[in-house]
């Protein structure tokens, strides 16, 4: 019977860059742990652990944000 070993991971940090456009948005995984962090097309993050509740927050926030900034 093989034994697996419980491999170590590290934090990722948030994405260094990301493609253009305003449908852009990202989701990652926080490993182990429960949570979602989901990044908007203008570089702001928001976590979550609620999948509806990330994506309504991606899908509303370029309306809450100013657009005239260096992600719009």
């Amino acid at each position: 019977m093989a034994v697996v070993e419980e491999l170590e991971r590290a934090e990722l940090p948030p994405p260094s860059r990301m493609l253009n456009g305003r449908s852009v948005y990202r989701i990652v995984w926080k490993l182990n742990t429960d949570v979602l962090i989901g990044y908007c097309w203008c570089g702001e993050a928001h976590e979550d652990i609620d999948p509806i509740a990330m994506w309504e927050w991606l899908l509303a926030h370029p309306d809450t944000h100013d657009t005239s900034g260096a992600g719009g």
